[in-house]
């Protein structure tokens, strides 16, 4: 038959059955890290890859310069 009188010590490893070593920490760290070179790298060639006209120009100007372009691409008989 157990005894009620008994106490039970557990330390604090074993209560939460692990350790204190911060890893998910450094896990943590690293990973955000990576994430964010990753992301800036996508976003520099990104840039980078841009044309002039894409770059510099907003949406009705690109429009405006491709109906431009289009045009010059014609044949001299269509004008």
């Amino acid at each position: 038959m157990p005894n009620p009188n008994r106490q039970t010590r557990i330390d604090e490893t074993d209560a939460k059955a692990g350790t204190n070593e911060g890893v998910v920490r450094w896990v943590l760290a690293i990973s955000l890290g990576l994430a964010i070179v990753a992301l800036t790298v996508i976003w520099v060639t990104g840039a980078l890859s841009q044309g002039r006209v894409e770059s510099q120009e907003n949406v009705a100007r690109k429009e405006e310069a491709q109906r431009d372009q289009s045009a010059a691409h014609k044949p001299a008989a269509d004008q």
